[in-house]
């Protein structure tokens, strides 16, 4: 795009500057007299005049962009005010890459488009779905081309050993192909265990893809990838970042967290792999979390994502006719055995044209009727999903929220904190885990539709991450889950406006302070 181009052009001459500078300030003191006096004097009004043709510039593009006018006059200020370290900030936090495309659905572009492969789902019946299901149906559908699956099983994980030893029994069993993407990999007692499980399954045969997130694996370690990759196993990162100051798509970053066991088992939620996830941490304690198990068509669609992200990743066509035979399909006789149970998997990032998981949230939470039931580690809301929030509330919508009482990552945790009194005073009951850390991804609502996957209830996630979720239409499922929301609800403790009052006014400006970077958190 012409935005872009300026963009790239404007890097350009901030790396020259910076360079010029540095030459400027080296000749003075290293050749020194009068000559470097006026050398220097002469350079740094060039580059004043060149800094501040190239502010303007900047600012003509942010005003081009047509985004939101708060938005875009904060930035202006910004770059003003602070406009070397406004400049880098923009380039990498408040640009909007899903409208510049710069993804473009990640290299697939026209060559390949997964909603004119033939998945399951087209005899799934929709009748059944209650009006407001039937309506997010149509929503993800249109937003993101997720598909309606109904012949599936489901196992609800809240523990993560337990969690993790079904995997790892299940790539036991594997006899085709074990696909896994992950945010964070730990080179620790859990993460030798998995790469074990992975080694021997390359051993016998199975072919084993692995996507790992570079910049939340950058602690692995070098002997930890090699391992894996001479065992034979496909370890390959997403997007690396090699220099990471000078890569603005560092900060957008894939958080799924996926298991494809040779097409038809799948799992998806919030666990990553280290010890730390397992209980082990002592500042953490106990580690909640959740994490869903799907046998049949739902796992079918998460294996197209998965290949989806491995073409982006390795360019690796596998949707070729042999391939797709071998990938997404599931054996008739296995698909009568199986459940009627409704589920869709969605997918949102800078390469989508729409933040379809945000989207379907905001439907599910502005329709409701009775309950919103909301586990997160964080709460960052924009204005629309702060308004949906209040509006339900107030219309009689009973809106429970349970978030971790201690943080992992302080300038989200008091972020998140910033809202509890807006929300509060409309009547929206906060509660603070006690139990351990609390890092479970739910949306419950009206007790008939259930989200359970990676996406956070904050703007990372629904704009600048990778992430994926699926919608759960089945009352018995959903009521499993409401299970485990009460047994949390019974290890939190309420948040009030009295305790709110209380706070001095270092823990309250904190928390402002940290809401201003809301949008880059």
């Amino acid at each position: 795009m012409f935005t872009q181009k300026i963009w790239d052009s404007v890097l350009l001459i901030m790396i020259l500057l910076i360079a010029l500078l540095l030459i400027a300030s080296l000749s003075y003191w290293i050749i020194g007299g009068e000559i470097a006096f006026v050398f220097t004097n002469l350079t740094i009004k060039i580059l004043n005049t060149i800094f501040a043709s190239t502010i303007v510039l900047m600012i003509v593009v942010l005003v081009l962009e047509n985004d939101n006018p708060v938005h875009t006059l904060a930035w202006i200020l910004v770059l003003i005010y602070i406009p070397v370290v406004g400049f880098i900030f923009y380039l990498f936090f408040g640009r909007n890459w899903r409208k510049e495309r710069l993804f473009n659905r990640k290299g697939l572009e026209d060559s390949l488009s997964l909603d004119e492969l033939w998945l399951p789902g087209d005899d799934c019946r929709t009748d059944t779905l209650s009006p407001l299901a039937s309506r997010i149906n149509g929503l993800l559908k249109s937003n993101s081309k997720a598909i309606l699956t109904c012949h599936n099983q489901v196992e609800i994980y809240s523990d993560t050993r337990e969690a993790l030893d079904c995997i790892l029994k299940d790539i036991a069993e594997a006899r085709d192909h074990v696909h896994l993407e992950y945010f964070s990999v730990a080179n620790d007692e859990t993460g030798q265990e998995l790469k074990q499980a992975l080694i021997r399954k390359v051993k016998e045969g199975v072919r084993v893809r692995f996507i790992y997130d570079d910049v939340g694996c950058w602690k692995l370690g070098r002997k930890y990838k090699k391992e894996l990759r001479r065992a034979g196993v496909e370890f390959v990162p997403f997007m690396p970042a090699w220099i990471p100051l000078l890569n603005s798509r560092a900060n957008y970053r894939n958080h799924r967290k996926i298991v494809v066991v040779d097409g038809h088992i799948g799992y998806l939620g919030g666990l990553n792999i280290g010890d730390k996830y397992m209980s082990k941490d002592k500042y953490y304690g106990y580690w909640r979390d959740s994490v869903l198990r799907i046998r049949g068509e739902g796992a079918i669609s998460l294996q197209a994502l998965f290949l989806s992200d491995w073409f982006f990743v390795s360019k690796q066509n596998l949707f070729t006719p042999d391939e797709v035979t071998r990938y997404l399909r599931l054996p008739a006789e296995e698909i009568k055995l199986l459940a009627d149970i409704p589920i869709q998997i969605t997918a949102s990032g800078p390469d989508t044209d729409h933040a379809s998981i945000m989207q379907a949230y905001f439907l599910a939470i502005s329709n409701a009727r009775r309950s919103i039931r909301i586990s997160s580690p964080y709460l960052i809301l924009n204005e629309s999903l702060l308004m949906a929030f209040k509006t339900a509330v107030l219309s009689g919508v009973k809106i429970d929220v349970i978030l971790p009482g201690k943080p992992d990552h302080k300038i989200v945790w008091y972020g998140s904190r910033s809202y509890f009194k807006e929300l509060l005073e409309v009547g929206v009951n906060i509660y603070d885990y006690q139990a351990g850390f609390l890092h479970a991804k739910i949306l419950i609502v009206d007790d008939e539709i259930l989200s359970i996957g990676t996406a956070n209830m904050d703007m990372r996630s629904f704009n600048h991450n990778f992430e994926a979720t699926a919608m759960i239409y089945h009352p018995p499922t959903v009521a499993q889950a409401l299970q485990a929301f009460n047994e949390d609800l019974a290890n939190s403790t309420q948040v009030t406006l009295e305790q709110l009052k209380q706070k001095n006014i270092f823990v309250r400006s904190i928390e402002s302070i940290c809401r201003l970077f809301s949008p880059l958190l």
